[in-house]
């Protein structure tokens, strides 16, 4: 970009030239970036980039107005526009009327833009909607609680939000997409390079029935940006819930975010001996979280919910009334669950859309953490129902039969 392109011009008052001039400085900024906001506020967007390029005595007071402008220098803004099109992604900016207004609550370290992959809108989709977060190595207790939990917060038309990561994050985005409910991953790199690789087919399920966010721009790396991602799950959320993690864990700074900005925080309670637990009892003796010893405890801090329940379909037991789990109600082939060990392999194993030639076997053993033998013959049953597909010599992808629900 040149101190002569149309949105380097303080003059200008062209909406769509303002909107692009956005797009670029949260493409060349870090997430929050100090100075940064509070300048495209006092100054606007493209007298903002203008003093940036400048680089004299109207430079604006950011720490790293050097970097940006280099940045800036460097950057392409319609090869990344054009990028983000190809794949579908769309920008979203504040002003917009996808904008999730609560970002804004964010102040000084609120997102410029935010790129979205999926139809679902951001706005409408987080009027309603609970971040279900905790840690990666969970235990097969918590990922049965955030999958179960999440299933039934979905059927009452409530937002699943979370990160995409591996154990609680994955397990809550699946149960959402088990009763066909609506869930939203907030990633720390670009929505078109999503992480973990592990979870490709978690991230194209999403694409189809939901949607994928972040402040990166396409064709960004991960990098360091776990923590600061943190902050915009708790900004979209109308509360959060922390099912399991570590004393010092990103979901307990997820809580903490949630905390700060008057949303409702809950977290389950577990073991006493388990190291999983610590971070969720430390929430609640801190006083940063409510007890959640049921999912009614969370549906009873979501705004409106009464409403949005009683609209919904529900039989003569009432609210009382227990939903099977996914592998019970959700995962189902004509009247054959999923077994949790078929469901193991299913996870990592990609659809078309992330790998055409699929996976090989030996890469599918590892990611799962099942035998070489044992995944072998795991894929030889999913084959028979239907699930996936060999592609060339032992590589697979997931391809479920007409009429099949979704991996949960």
């Amino acid at each position: 970009m040149k101190s002569t392109s149309p949105e380097a011009d303080p003059a200008c008052t062209d909406a769509n030239v303002l909107r692009r001039a956005r797009i670029a400085l949260a493409a060349v900024c870090e997430p929050g970036e100090a100075g940064l906001a509070d300048a495209i506020d006092s100054r606007g967007p493209t007298a903002t980039v203008a003093a940036l390029l400048d680089g004299g005595r109207q430079r604006p007071k950011i720490p790293r107005a050097d970097g940006l402008r280099r940045r800036l220098e460097e950057l392409d803004l319609d090869a990344l526009i054009d990028r983000g099109r190809d794949f579908g992604a769309r920008v979203v900016v504040p002003g917009d009327s996808q904008w999730p207004g609560r970002m804004n609550e964010l102040r000084a370290h609120r997102p410029l833009a935010l790129w979205c992959w999926g139809e679902a809108d951001p706005r409408l989709m987080t009027l309603r909607s609970v971040a279900i977060v905790g840690a990666r190595a969970c235990t097969r207790y918590g990922e049965w609680i955030a999958r179960e939990w999440s299933a039934q917060l979905a059927q009452d038309h409530v937002t699943v939000i979370s990160g995409g990561a591996y154990g609680i994050d994955a397990a809550a985005h699946r149960g959402a997409l088990a009763v066909e409910g609506v869930t939203i991953c907030v990633l720390a790199g670009g929505v078109d390079t999503p992480y973990p690789r592990g979870n490709e087919g978690l991230f194209a399920e999403i694409v189809d029935r939901g949607l994928l966010v972040s402040e990166a721009p396409p064709g960004e790396t991960v990098r360091r940006r776990f923590l600061t991602r943190n902050r915009l799950i708790a900004a979209l959320a109308s509360a959060t819930c922390v099912v399991e993690a570590g004393h010092r864990s990103g979901s307990v700074t997820t809580a903490s975010n949630a905390a700060e900005l008057n949303r409702p925080v809950l977290a389950v309670p577990g073991p006493v001996t388990s190291e999983m637990s610590r971070g969720t009892h430390r929430l609640v003796h801190e006083g940063i979280a409510m007890l959640a010893s049921d999912v009614t405890d969370v549906r009873a801090v979501l705004p409106e919910f009464e409403r949005a329940h009683d609209a919904a379909p529900h039989d003569s037991r009432g609210d009382s009334r227990r939903h099977a789990t996914q592998y019970e109600s959700a995962a189902q082939f004509g009247e054959q669950p999923i077994s949790r060990a078929l469901q193991e392999v299913l996870d990592v194993v990609p659809t078309p859309r992330w790998s055409a030639e699929g996976m090989s076997l030996d890469d599918i053993a590892v990611r799962s953490g099942v035998s070489r033998a044992q995944s072998r013959t795991r894929l030889a049953q999913a084959e028979e129902m239907g699930l996936v597909q060999r592609r060339g010599q032992d590589r697979w992808v997931y391809v479920p039969a007409d009429g099949a629900h979704g991996r949960a």
